[in-house]
């Protein structure tokens, strides 16, 4: 009888020391796109290429653009809101604002509701693969934290929907912390998109009724005072109850 073969030598560093590399490397490649794309940014000066003096210059060759390519200006559009508020730049207000001026409120709304939801996914997908297990790690020795998390995946749809229709709650905050939190993929997803509806048709409709008087101070303010406005305005101002309204019905439920 032959003897017993000898057991397999346990792996070398050599052999562990890349496989780990692998690993951080997939982990942290969707947060480093992001940084190269927020440096990208700044560095051409596109925050500057969006103020409202320079969208009311750039206003008709914006939509002869539009006119001559429509399919293309609205893809790049959403591939470029997706990008930019995806890398956590600070330019989702006057993007939404620049798509409403470009496209009008129905097309302009569906462009930015999609390039913000694609933006809230891809920041959301950096943050849950880059530090999610950290976060999910130490909550592991933390009962608070743990039961923050849990909460947070119990009513995952409903907590969403409610910072999203919140105004004053910054995007890219709610799209970090559902990331951190490891929420559920597809509630966050249907969350977003449906909080993102009014404030993108609010939004939408203020950069339409704005139109060529955004590149004029004196044009701005007689703008604002115009009935175009008002409607987005008074919608904004009642989008602000929406989270009271809902916790009352979920208390009377």
């Amino acid at each position: 009888m032959s003897p017993p073969a000898p057991d397999a030598p346990p792996p070398s560093d050599s052999l562990r020391r890349p496989t780990r590399w692998r690993s951080l490397a997939r982990r942290f490649a969707p947060l480093v796109a992001l940084v190269a794309v927020a440096l990208l940014a700044y560095w051409s000066g596109l925050p500057q290429k969006l103020s409202p003096a320079a969208l009311g210059r750039e206003h008709a060759q914006l939509q002869a653009l539009v006119g001559a390519h429509p399919v293309l200006t609205v893809g790049g559009f959403i591939l470029g809101y997706a990008l930019l508020t995806g890398a956590c730049l600070p330019v989702a207000l006057m993007l939404s604002l620049a798509g409403g001026l470009v496209f009008g409120t129905w097309l302009g709304g569906a462009a930015i509701l999609l390039g913000g939801a694609g933006g809230a996914i891809i920041t959301y997908a950096a943050a849950r693969s880059a530090f999610a297990p950290l976060l999910l790690g130490r909550a592991r020795h933390d009962p608070r934290l743990q039961s923050v998390i849990q909460g947070f995946g119990r009513s995952a749809f409903t907590y969403v929907l409610t910072l999203r229709l919140l105004p004053v709650v910054p995007f890219a905050l709610v799209n970090i912390a559902s990331g951190l939190a490891a929420v559920p993929l597809r509630a966050y997803a249907l969350a977003t998109l449906a909080g993102g509806v009014p404030t993108a048709l609010i939004y939408a409709g203020l950069g339409a009724g704005l139109g060529e008087a955004i590149g004029s101070q004196a044009a701005l303010k007689a703008a604002l005072r115009s009935p175009q406005l008002l409607g987005p305005l008074a919608a904004l101002a009642l989008l602000s109850l929406a989270p009271l309204l809902l916790t009352r019905l979920r208390r009377r439920n």
